[in-house]
């Protein structure tokens, strides 16, 4: 029996390869299969080994993989695909060759892991996160479509607000003089309800499963951060635990800054590194922006007018307020800290 089995999952919508290594390096075989649950733990527990480590590459199916194996296997790695780039760059590729490589790279640990909530709780309140998030997305969709079919037949929109409020956009759909089109344009509204009240739904619901987290009331005292903002954090970041230190969130939030040299000569200017999450970006941009038009003083305007003042630039001082809003969340959560404003000034 192998004493340690280095595993990876090659995962698709219908069909998984599963490949084997053992601790020599020796590629010892591989299995195709349905992918489905009994399928998968037959063949993972089927691997005789005293200790298995499994990889799957993020996607759409990896943490319900590492969830449906994870009782069979002493470890599983979810890992970052564009951290394996030459895999996929292959003038050689299949499930079959990839696989392999992936149980290389596991070996030798060469690769970079995607976290993963390991609770189920996790893990839902973040799918009810995602899913608010897509019917915003969806929303504003609908909206710039109905404006676009106005501007098409002549008709200018000046008045956002009352183009799209059921009881004031008449006095726009009279401008349309053809029938039809004034019935696709009340097809687009009709969706546009369906979608609102979906929205309503989904943010109640959100709610709802944040209320176990107490740290998410915390956030919401913090100026510009509002119910939206608290709970999306919160669901993204999971647990405080999985960065080292404030650096490692801003990069996570593409608030981190790119500086690549060759020889002690930089290769670009520096620029923020695009690879991480937006969705954590724009919510530190909203609460800067929310901070700075709510009235009066708080402690995230003085922070950003310090910050200008002594960067003379709009633009660094916002990421600089950005990433302060940001890792203070974090050090609210992590040490359960009841949010102060004067720690946000003054440390």
């Amino acid at each position: 029996m192998t004493t340690v089995a280095y595993m990876a999952i090659d995962a698709h919508a219908r069909n998984c390869v599963l490949g084997v290594m053992d601790e020599s390096g020796r590629y010892r075989d591989d299995w195709r299969f349905a992918t489905t649950e009994s399928e998968l733990i037959r063949h993972v527990a089927a691997v005789k080994a005293s200790t298995k480590c499994l990889a799957i590459e993020e996607g759409p199916l990896a943490w319900w993989i590492a969830q449906t194996v994870r009782a069979y296997v002493d470890e599983v790695f979810i890992c970052d695909p564009r951290e394996n780039a030459l895999i996929g760059q292959s003038a050689h590729k299949s499930d079959e060759v990839d696989t392999p490589k992936l149980c290389r790279l596991l070996r030798l640990g060469e690769l970079k892991r995607v976290y993963h909530p390991t609770e189920d709780h996790r893990a839902v309140f973040k799918a009810a996160v995602q899913a608010y998030l897509d019917l915003v997305d969806q929303q504003a969709r609908l909206k710039q479509k109905i404006k676009a079919k106005y501007r098409a037949w002549g008709v200018r929109v000046h008045d956002t607000a009352k183009v799209y409020h059921p009881k004031r956009r008449g006095s726009y759909l009279m401008q349309v003089a053809l029938a039809p089109v004034r019935a696709q344009l009340l097809r687009l509204y009709a969706v546009l309800e369906v979608t609102r009240q979906a929205k309503r739904e989904a943010l109640a619901q959100v709610q709802e499963l944040g209320g176990r987290y107490p740290e998410i009331a915390q956030f919401q005292k913090i100026p510009g951060v509002g119910v939206v903002g608290a709970h999306v954090y919160d669901a993204w970041v999971q647990t405080p635990e999985r960065f080292a230190d404030k650096r490692s969130l801003w990069r996570y939030s593409q608030l981190g800054l790119c500086d690549r040299s060759s020889d002690g000569k930089p290769l670009a200017r520096k620029r923020l590194d695009r690879a991480g999450n937006s969705v954590l970006k724009a919510v530190s941009y909203h609460a800067w922006l929310g901070a700075l038009r709510g009235r009066g003083q708080n402690e995230v305007k003085q922070y950003f007018a310090a910050s200008l003042e002594r960067t003379h630039d709009k633009t660094h001082a916002r990421l600089n307020t950005q990433r302060k809003i940001l890792a203070t969340m974090l050090a609210l959560w992590k040490r359960k800290e009841a949010y102060s404003p004067e720690r946000f000034s003054g440390s």
